[in-house]
């Protein structure tokens, strides 16, 4: 196994407690780190700006026993690519006692590791090496992006795997090429960003048919907040098409946002106009994405159905 050089390794170390970065620090200077590529702060504020940073750490160290939400929400928004300049840098957590919730909080919102707090400097070092050698290959689904954690046995067959850029893994092993990185990003990204919007074009059908099934069924308990997911997830997948180039799914979730507005606005009386559009709404998304689930009738096909009922309406 390859010597890890810390030389040219960024990192950010976001604790509240000056005297554990202090030790951390001393750690790593020892270990060949250079001073001036550690950076640290005791808010979660600190990381925002590191990693926004082009030339930001290839690592991020971070306590989240106090704001366990906030640094979730920091982590998420990472892997999502919705902040900072690189969504593939190497995310270790530290938390003290954690409990369930919390380790379910932290590996669901993309993190790499948690481990447990008190943490001594050679664990610090032991964790880093293991993200250099054996990091997990990233798994997509309609609301994560991160490493995946499965069993192999618990695998779908359909799941496919992507081994994301590791700026950490190439600093180390003197292997570093900045246009190169760039590169692998652009390519991740594309990879997880089509991947992403298979997963949530899926979602799209699956809640929609849970909305229609409850209404059929008298049961709207839970309407609400399936129509919140869905407008979310349909605000997320526009956003998404576009940065794929996909026109046709691009301009369906428009109307797709309109009309699940329009069943939040109604508050529990839903038309059977608005239901019905959905309905052809979350087929012609699906038949976007893939067009064999629709059989012969493509997307585009779809749409003017839908416009023409709603004209109708």
């Amino acid at each position: 196994m390859a010597e890890v050089k810390f030389d040219d390794i960024r990192l950010f170390l976001c604790d509240p407690r000056v005297q554990v970065r202090s030790s951390v620090r001393m750690a790593l200077n020892d270990a060949g780190m250079k001073n001036g590529n550690i950076w640290e702060g005791g808010d979660l504020e600190a990381i925002t700006d590191s990693v926004s940073d082009p030339n930001g750490p290839d690592i991020v160290i971070c306590d989240v026993t106090e704001n366990t939400d906030d640094a979730c929400q920091i982590f998420s928004a990472i892997r999502h690519n919705e902040l900072g300049t690189n969504p593939f840098i190497c995310i270790i957590g530290v938390a003290w006692s954690p409990k369930q919730a919390l380790v379910n909080k932290v590996m669901g919102s993309g993190a790499d590791v948690l481990v447990a707090a008190p943490i001594s400097p050679s664990l610090i070092l032991d964790r880093i090496e293991a993200l250099v050698h054996s990091r997990k290959p990233f798994v997509v689904t309609s609301d994560y992006i991160g490493p995946d954690r499965r069993f192999l046995d618990d695998r779908g067959s359909e799941i496919e795997l992507v081994e994301v850029p590791n700026s950490l893994r190439a600093k180390a092993l003197g292997q570093f090429d900045a246009a190169q990185l760039k590169n692998e990003i652009a390519a991740a990204r594309a990879d997880i960003n089509g991947q992403k919007i298979d997963r949530q074009a899926f979602q799209v059908s699956f809640l929609a048919d849970k909305i229609l099934e409850g209404f059929q069924e008298g049961d709207l308990s839970n309407a609400g907040q399936k129509l919140a997911e869905l407008k979310k997830v349909t605000n997320d997948m526009k956003m998404r098409a576009f940065s794929a180039g996909s026109k046709d799914l691009e301009e369906l979730c428009v109307p797709l946002r309109t009309v699940v507005q329009s069943l939040i606005d109604s508050r529990g009386k839903f038309t059977k106009k608005d239901l019905n559009l959905l309905g052809q709404l979350s087929l012609a998304v699906r038949a976007a994405v893939r067009p064999g689930v629709a059989g012969s009738v493509s997307a585009r096909d779809i749409t003017n159905m839908v416009v023409g009922a709603g004209a109708q309406g």
